[in-house]
């Protein structure tokens, strides 16, 4: 499933494709979107493209009537942009070029003054909410590249975290858009046993814990994301951080910090990658 640095990139990549271009046409292919078709959205304006969360948002407006179209990838969501240039003279270099989308996995598509805008889903799993209150899109979670996301903010947060430091990463409502990936790179680089109980941490670990999220969800975001199977940017493109992971999916081979061999365990259904040399 895309987490932040992947939906962050497609929000970045739309936003100077979109802002300013009008709705001239919205096709909805998929009746799990009907809240699409609830909208007049055809003569709008996009004002603006931003990330909530894991979600795209689309702020779009009329006159004074303003609307907020929230995309939601899940497992296999795209959101692709053609405007008519080659994929290839894209420049987000750290990018390789990715399998075309499949015209028959097209369940929403969105015709503008200036490109056109197309929703794939395989799997059907993604969501389109479109609302008129911004707010209530709101995450509950604390999103770890805001200045909110600050030490005291996150020893607050760590107070009575009876889980597992890794599932308690991995909860929404503590701190927004992590995901089983970044999770496992963030406790490497921190040094800190997945297994730990969240409330155990002592300060400097969570001093740790808090640099090496915003620093590693920073890289990702400027690799574009990482890409296993499914994400796709919106030119179609992979992301390239996969190059950097220090651990995730590396079960058997030396870590590159200490010579250890790095092992996979299981916690709640999901790989967990660690070297026990460092985090012990």
């Amino acid at each position: 499933m895309p987490e932040l640095p992947e939906v962050e990139t497609v929000a970045r990549q739309l936003r100077p494709a979109l802002v300013g271009a009008t709705i001239q046409r919205v096709l909805v292919k998929d009746q799990k979107l009907s809240d699409l078709l609830a909208w007049e959205l055809e003569g709008c304006t996009f004002v603006d493209v931003t990330r909530l969360g894991k979600q795209v948002v689309l702020s779009v407006s009329s006159g004074s009537q303003a609307a907020y179209v929230a995309v939601h990838l899940r497992m296999t969501g795209r959101l692709i942009w053609d405007d008519g240039t080659p994929l290839r003279t894209v420049q987000f270099q750290q990018a390789a070029l990715q399998r075309p989308p499949i015209e028959k996995h097209l369940r929403a598509e969105c015709v503008c003054s200036s490109g056109r805008l197309s929703f794939f889903d395989p799997r059907r799993f993604g969501t389109i909410q479109v609302t008129a209150d911004y707010e209530s899109l709101r995450p509950v979670g604390l999103d770890p590249t805001t200045e909110d996301f600050t030490e005291r903010a996150l020893v607050k947060l760590l107070e009575n975290a009876k889980q597992p430091i890794k599932q308690w990463l991995l909860r929404q409502d503590r701190l927004v858009g992590l995901g089983n990936i970044y999770a496992s790179e963030i406790l490497f680089a921190s040094r800190i046993h997945p297994e730990r109980l969240g409330a155990a941490l002592v300060t400097d670990e969570i001093k740790q814990l808090r640099l090496q999220t915003k620093r590693i969800l920073a890289r990702a975001i400027r690799h574009c994301g990482t890409t296993f199977s499914d994400f796709q940017d919106s030119t179609g493109s992979v992301g390239g951080f996969q190059r950097y992971l220090k651990v995730y999916n590396r079960e058997g081979e030396p870590c590159p910090r200490c010579g250890a061999l790095i092992e996979r365990i299981v916690q709640q259904g999901r790989s967990t990658f660690l070297c026990r040399g460092c985090q012990q």
